[in-house]
Order: C-alpha cells, then sequence, then structure tokens
C-alpha cells in the first residue's frame, strides 16, 4: 500500500464539525456541505458526524468526539473554528486515524502561523497526514469520495474520466471545475492544498501518477513549496507519458503579495519556474481560462493517439471562411507553427473536390458553396490531413446553423477517428443555431474551442509534449 492510499481510498471517514441547516444566506453550513457532500456522491464507507451538540445527522448517531466512534477511522473532515483544530486533531490522533483534511481557515494565511506549526507538530507525533489546512477538501471522481466543502458539489452527477486537478484554491478550483464539467472535461481526481503545512502539490502529484485512472494532470499553483519533490515528480510524469499542465500565479509583484496572503506561501520566481517546466517537459500555460480546455484536450487526442510521439508543428487549416483562414495563419506563426503549401498534386487532387474558386494551398478555403456536396468536405479533410507534409488539422466552423451544424459534429467526429493525426476545431458561430452539431463533437472526444488561439495552442502544447517525450527516449531532435 502506497502512503496516501488511505487518504484517497479511505474505508471510514469522521466529519468533526457536521451539522444541520443553512446559514442566514441560505447557504448550507460547511458541517452540513461537507455531509452531504459524501452521501450524495455515493461515498461507499461509512461516515461518522462528530457534534457534541447533535445526536443523530443525516440518518446517523452522532458522537461528541472522534474518541467515541465504535471502531476504526481512516480519515477525518475537521470543520470547525481553528481554534478547535489542535484538540480535534489531538482527539483523531488518540484515536488512531491515519490521515487528516484539515478545512478550517485562519492559520498561516490569516497571519497566525504559531498556530498552524501546532497543528502539524500534533500530526507528525502522531504519524498522521494533514491535507491543508485552509482546504475545500478533494474528490476522487472514480472511488466516489467527495471530501469537499465546495459547493461545486451540488453538480448531480459528477462527470468522471482522465484529468486529475491539483490545486491551491478552493474557491477558484471548485469554479473551474464546475465550469469545466460543464465544458465536457472528465475528472479523476480535484485535490486543493490549501497551506500545504504538510501535504504538497508535488506529493500529490507524486501519488497520482501511478493511478490509472490520472492520465493528464492540470495543475493552479500560487507557489511550489517543495521544488526538489516538485521536480522529482513532474520527471515521473514524464516517464509514465503523462502530461503535466501547469499555471502558476504571481508573475507580478501584486499577484505574489496576493499568493502570500491567500495561502500564507511565497510565490517564488516566475521566470526561475519557466525554465524548470521547460527542462522537464511541462507545458506551462499562461491564460488560467485555457488550463482545462487543454488539459481536456490531451485526454481526448490521448484517447486515439499515442501523444508520447505526436507531432502537431506542420499544420492543415480547412475552413468554407477565408477570412478566418487567415486568422488562423497568422495564429500558428505566432505559436511557431508551420502552415506550409500543399504539393501541387496534392492541391490538384483537392480542386476536384471544391469549388473552382476555392483556395488549396493550405489554408484550404472550400467556400460556403461546399455544401452543395454530400462529400466534398469530407474529402478535402481527408486529402489536407493525409498528406505526409502535414502533422495535425485544424478545423474552422464559422456561421453554421442546424442541419449544417449536425453534418459538421457527424463528419468531423468520424474524421477523428479515422485520419490518425491530432483534430482540433474551432467552433466560431452561435451555438444557439448549433444545438445538435455543437455538442457532437465533445461526444466523439473532439478538442472544440471558441477562438483559434486556443485551438493553435492546444497543437502548440500538443507538438512540444511530443517532442520532449522523444528527446527523453533518446530520438534525435525534430528539426524547427
Amino acid at each position: 500500500m502506497k502512503p496516501l492510499d488511505v487518504l484517497f481510498r479511505p474505508r471510514s471517514v469522521a466529519v468533526v464539525g457536521a451539522s444541520r441547516g443553512e446559514t442566514a444566506t441560505g447557504a448550507p453550513k460547511l458541517g452540513t456541505a461537507a455531509m452531504r457532500n459524501l452521501i450524495e456522491h455515493g461515498f461507499e464507507g461509512v461516515i461518522h458526524p462528530v457534534n457534541p451538540k447533535e445526536r443523530e445527522l443525516f440518518g446517523r448517531r452522532c458522537v461528541a468526539r472522534v474518541g467515541d466512534i465504535d471502531g476504526e477511522v481512516d480519515v477525518a473532515l475537521l470543520v470547525v473554528p481553528a481554534e478547535a483544530c489542535v484538540e480535534a486533531l489531538r482527539d483523531c490522533a488518540a484515536k488512531g486515524v491515519k490521515a487528516a483534511i484539515v478545512m478550517s481557515a485562519g492559520f498561516a494565511e490569516a497571519g497566525r502561523p504559531e498556530l498552524q506549526d501546532e497543528l502539524l507538530e500534533v500530526a507528525r507525533a502522531a504519524g498522521l497526514r494533514l491535507v491543508g489546512p485552509n482546504t475545500a477538501g478533494f474528490v476522487d471522481f472514480h472511488h466516489r469520495f467527495a471530501a469537499t466543502i465546495s459547493m461545486v458539489g451540488q453538480m448531480q452527477p459528477f462527470v468522471a474520466g482522465g484529468v486529475a486537478f491539483i490545486t491551491q484554491s478552493g474557491a477558484l478550483g471548485g469554479s473551474m471545475i464546475g465550469r469545466g464539467m460543464e465544458q465536457g472535461v472528465g475528472f479523476s481526481h480535484w485535490v486543493t492544498t490549501g497551506n500545504q503545512a504538510d501535504l504538497t502539490a508535488a506529493e500529490y502529484l507524486e501519488h497520482l501518477v501511478d493511478d490509472p485512472h490520472a492520465r493528464v494532470f492540470a495543475l493552479f499553483l500560487e507557489s511550489v513549496a517543495d521544488p526538489p519533490r516538485f521536480v522529482a515528480a513532474c520527471r515521473r510524469a514524464a516517464r509514465a507519458g503523462k502530461p503535466v499542465l501547469v499555471y502558476k500565479s504571481g508573475a507580478s509583484a501584486v499577484g505574489a503579495a496576493s499568493s502570500a496572503s491567500h495561502t500564507g506561501a511565497l510565490a517564488g520566481s516566475h521566470a526561475v519556474f519557466g525554465a524548470l517546466c521547460r527542462q522537464h517537459g511541462v507545458v506551462q500555460v499562461d491564460d488560467l481560462a485555457e488550463l482545462l480546455p487543454l488539459a481536456r484536450s490531451f485526454a481526448w487526442l490521448g484517447s486515439r493517439l499515442d501523444l508520447r510521439q505526436q507531432r502537431a508543428r506542420r499544420v492543415g487549416v480547412v475552413s468554407a471562411s477565408g477570412g478566418i483562414c487567415g486568422v488562423a495563419a497568422d495564429e500558428c506563426e505566432l505559436a511557431g507553427l508551420q502552415v506550409p503549401e500543399l504539393p501541387a498534386a496534392r492541391q490538384a487532387s483537392i480542386r476536384r473536390l471544391v469549388p473552382e474558386f476555392a483556395t488549396v494551398r493550405n489554408p484550404v478555403d472550400v467556400t460556403g458553396q461546399i455544401r452543395s456536396s454530400a462529400t466534398g468536405y469530407q474529402d478535402a479533410v481527408r486529402e489536407v490531413v493525409g498528406d505526409s507534409g502535414i502533422d495535425a488539422g485544424l478545423l474552422l466552423v464559422t456561421m453554421a446553423a442546424e442541419p449544417r451544424a449536425s453534418f459538421y459534429g457527424r463528419e468531423i467526429g468520424a474524421l477523428a477517428d479515422e485520419v490518425g493525426k491530432p483534430l482540433v476545431v474551432t467552433w466560431a458561430g452561435p451555438l444557439s443555431l448549433a444545438a445538435q452539431g455543437h455538442p457532437m463533437l465533445g461526444a466523439a472526444r473532439v478538442p472544440v474551442f471558441e477562438s483559434v488561439r486556443g485551438a493553435v495552442r492546444a497543437l502548440r502544447a500538443v507538438d512540444d509534449f511530443g517532442a520532449f517525450q522523444r528527446r527523453l527516449a533518446g530520438a534525435p531532435a525534430d528539426a524547427t
């Protein structure tokens, strides 16, 4: 058994500070949220509510102290005021609890490092691992363990998948994971590290690298608490062929100060962190809004392609709009990708499929008249992406209402399974006119973006990951 297995796969959980009811604003109390999330998301182990003021909660016997629980307790969730946490943790230690998730705030992030140190001292003396404090908890999606106070727990059901999401912020992390599930991102785990008094983001990454459900890692960090261990964990992920994507705040002086006040940690040098990412094959994301869509792209493309061997440097662009073709060419150049002219023979083949006034060099503008052909669009994409000088396809959909939208959704999904190269889509038209077609792409696990830049950056990230993996395996470096 690995050291953190008991934390992620407990048989019994105590909720210290369990409660019922709502706050004055109508939101569930934190102790209520913790209980509801465990129950409503189907935790299969035993749940013990702990509150000296209650005798029964959620149909379960409630005890005054953890020490009053009959039987073993693997994990304790602490949802009590900060001042009560040390004594509650001592009670957990005496009971033999193996790990505690301290959801309470008011420690180092609030200028009280001595209280956090006392908490850590109790944990270490008992050999008890500590999540937080100042954490929203975590979720193991595949094993239905929702040990969190986040309101994201109100989303039913959770979307399970291959993205492991590690964040320091619980509130922003919960917002992102909720929006991500709405966008079709499937998650294996969500961990909010909080102040990292004991367990750090690096240790969670290290542990989850071996989990078969976790295929892509997305990290939102404000600081790196243990740089050597973080580097070692990234190396392990690289050797396992699992992409690690990171957004790190604190690039500005104000951002660094904000991170320190939020989690009580130092943000560190942004330039040094960037160099570390490049050295160890970590994909650094500079727009937080792109973090989970990029992770989704890796998960979905990786479900049909071996991304360790994949290239995406030379892009074939296809659209029915000449205007957006020009935008795509610009974005590819800015991202360091190429849009090479297709060979004359390939252009001639495409010319037979499209209207005579179409552009066939690359980008390929098949024009709006392509809709008069039942197979012209699909065959043109096959010709472009099938060329040996093209590594990946960028398909740009502009104004597409039903039933044309469903045509794109159906046919692009089929092409993604057929061509053996990465296909990503920018859908620039109104989604209200594509209520059936646009969701087809998600169902077919085709990465789709609202912006051309987002799609292009996804291809660049895939290319960088593949290049690093080939270097790791000792293959010759790619020509640029």
